[in-house]
């Protein structure tokens, strides 16, 4: 049974992009804590995801070794990066959660899932990503 999940392309997608958010996650909060800047922080921990992503991603998941989708890549996270600037804030102003580990956690999964959406359509092309 677990062969066979393995070679199902979302639950692959599923794995590695819980190892991701993870390392990400990871990454951000000791950048935060060292750094004491949450916007520097969140773009330092982001460009260490993207290079460690792309790798995960393109090989585990979408089979890709093509590194010339780096670029269309890197683009997604740029779109990724403002989105949870502006959430991780927008928690703050609209709902007073102002602790940022917290918030950036409660951000992680929609993010995460955005990202899916973004580089199944615009970075890797993927078809039949769900099988029916």
């Amino acid at each position: 049974m677990i062969k066979s999940l393995l070679k199902n392309k979302f639950f692959r997608f599923l794995l590695v992009g819980g190892l991701n958010t993870v390392f990400g996650y990871l990454v951000f909060s000791a950048v935060l804590y060292f750094v004491k800047n949450l916007y520097a922080s969140i773009v330092i921990a982001n460009i260490i995801a993207v290079m460690f992503n792309f790798k995960t991603y393109g090989k585990l998941v979408f089979q890709s070794e093509d590194k010339s989708r780096v670029f269309r890549f890197i683009l997604v996270y740029v779109l990724v990066i403002g989105t949870q600037m502006v959430s991780i804030k927008g928690l703050g102003y609209f709902f007073q959660i102002n602790n940022t580990y917290l918030a950036a956690g409660i951000v992680t999964l929609p993010i995460a899932l955005m990202s899916f959406v973004l580089m199944r359509k615009f970075v890797f092309h993927t078809t039949n990503v769900i099988p029916a």
